[in-house]
């Protein structure tokens, strides 16, 4: 994988995650929610075509309905196992 990107920012109870863009190592976009050591894949984009900023763009509006929900101006999670870290890959060694 490459060096993650970071494309947005959310304030969760448990603190501050980033959401990071990322190559898998098959070469596809990822969005990645990253909180301290905990990292959780969110999606994979899988065509052919896709780009960075089709990567950037969906990073970034999933850090934006994170927050709503968060600061309760959304009703449901938009990813639950990435706000409870559930299934989370522990990054620490």
């Amino acid at each position: 994988m490459s060096s993650p990107r970071e494309a947005a920012r959310y304030s969760a109870t448990s603190g501050w995650h980033e959401v990071l863009v990322d190559r898998d190592p098959g070469g596809r976009w990822q969005i990645l929610d990253a909180a301290g050591s905990q990292l959780v894949v969110v999606e994979t984009l899988t065509g052919h075509d896709d780009r960075l900023d089709q990567a950037l763009a969906l990073a970034c509006d999933y850090a934006a309905e994170q927050q709503a929900y968060q600061d309760g101006r959304r009703e449901s999670d938009p990813f639950p196992s990435a706000s409870s870290m559930g299934g989370a890959l522990d990054m620490t060694g």
